[in-house]
């Protein structure tokens, strides 16, 4: 495959078309997701509320730059979706050269291709805001491109290909958003509810802490995703003088990010391990209630929220506090032991399909930088 260089300023040109706000007229302005996850619209606003910004036109068929997220893939093909809306001065409008270069390919080469480079090199600074694009240096830096007829080979496969994972990559995140909902549809209406002390029994299992001793210490991910390693301490290094020890079975939440959903269960490889006092512990009364359903139960984003309504402190992101009184007089629905078990067994079966779905989502991602690392190394 034979390649030509080209400046990116004789491969894409920059046009841009001012937009004077009108007072009394709608206005919808674009966004541009990194990595190369196309275009979104904002919501539409009056006028007025811009009338202070710079703000240019866009049309179909513009490759559009988001010049403070280019470095990171924010690099889109505009479509007749986006005619007549507008970008902020942040967003670099471009006509492709098309008798050198097909936007279909150039999109995927500046994104993930050979031109992430290019424009990461064009984009000084740290990281975040401070990586601007430089249009001056952007233009002026170097691209090789095969011919017009190679890259419209390439272009189609690789649009037919990123078409399929696209749809893949919408149906996880359609099943995504559905999952808390289908998980709370298995309760039924109907069932008695208590409070949390009828099934929640609190335990404490103070330990003092020896200077020369390793602890592993644990944290609560946030939407129950349970309890992890954060880190390991020798005695010495802790500034309390006492822990407490979890053991297998336990149901364990963190008092700060209740409001987060940080609740979980301590599974056997965690057995042994310790928590400060921030991590209140308890057993599940086996006679009223099966720890798999009261974990079930906190899967659910609305006691989550129960959490946040109970939870006191100067921000929520701060020290917004879920006391153990409080935890323990939110209510669930109890119904009878074999009722949970039916319950706990549909939800592992949509919980696994939701495994094995975002296992889909991961081998797709992993599809689309192999087919990107194909296209440009002439293996596609």
């Amino acid at each position: 495959m034979t390649l030509t260089d080209y400046a990116v300023d004789d491969v894409i040109t920059l046009v841009r078309r001012p937009v004077l706000p009108e007072a009394d007229k709608e206005y919808r302005e674009i966004g541009i997701r990194s990595f190369g996850n196309g275009i979104f619209h904002k919501e539409p606003v009056p006028g007025h509320e811009i009338a202070s910004k710079k703000v240019f036109r866009v049309e179909p068929n513009d490759l559009v730059f988001s010049n403070v997220f280019a470095w990171e893939g924010a690099v889109a093909i505009a479509s007749e979706a986006e005619k007549e809306m507008i970008g902020s001065h942040r967003f670099m409008t471009y006509r492709v050269n098309g008798q050198v270069a097909d936007a279909r390919y150039l999109l995927p080469y500046f994104y993930g291709g050979p031109g992430l480079e290019v424009i990461r090199h064009a984009s000084p600074g740290s990281a975040g805001r401070n990586r601007t694009l430089g249009i001056k240096t952007f233009g002026a830096k170097r691209v090789t491109l095969p011919d017009l007829a190679e890259q419209s080979r390439v272009a189609d496969k690789l649009v037919a290909a990123m078409s399929g994972l696209d749809r893949v990559n919408s149906l996880m995140s359609h099943a995504e958003l559905l999952h808390p909902q289908i998980l709370a549809s298995l309760v039924p209406g109907g069932i008695k509810e208590v409070n949390l002390s009828t099934v929640l029994i609190r335990v404490k299992r103070p330990v003092g802490l020896k200077d020369d001793t390793s602890y592993r210490f644990l944290g609560v991910r946030w939407y129950a995703k349970g309890p992890f390693v954060r880190e390991v301490k020798q005695g010495r290094e802790v500034a309390a003088d006492t822990a407490y020890r979890v053991e297998d079975g336990d149901f364990i939440y963190n008092r700060l990010f209740g409001w987060k959903g940080s609740f979980g269960c301590i599974t056997p490889e965690l057995d042994g391990a310790h928590v400060s006092n921030e991590f209140p512990t308890f057993r599940v009364e086996a006679s009223l209630a099966s720890l798999e359903y009261v974990m079930l139960l906190f899967r659910v984003p609305a006691l989550w929220e129960s959490a946040l309504a109970r939870s006191s402190g100067s921000t929520p992101g701060s020290r917004n506090r879920l006391k153990e009184q409080e935890l323990l007089a939110m209510k669930i629905p109890l119904p009878s032991l074999e009722e949970q078990a039916e319950i706990v067994r549909r939800a592992n079966a949509i919980i696994a399909a939701s495994r094995r779905a975002q296992w889909l989502s991961e081998t797709s991602a992993a599809l689309r930088r192999s087919l990107l690392n194909a296209a440009f190394a002439g293996q596609l």
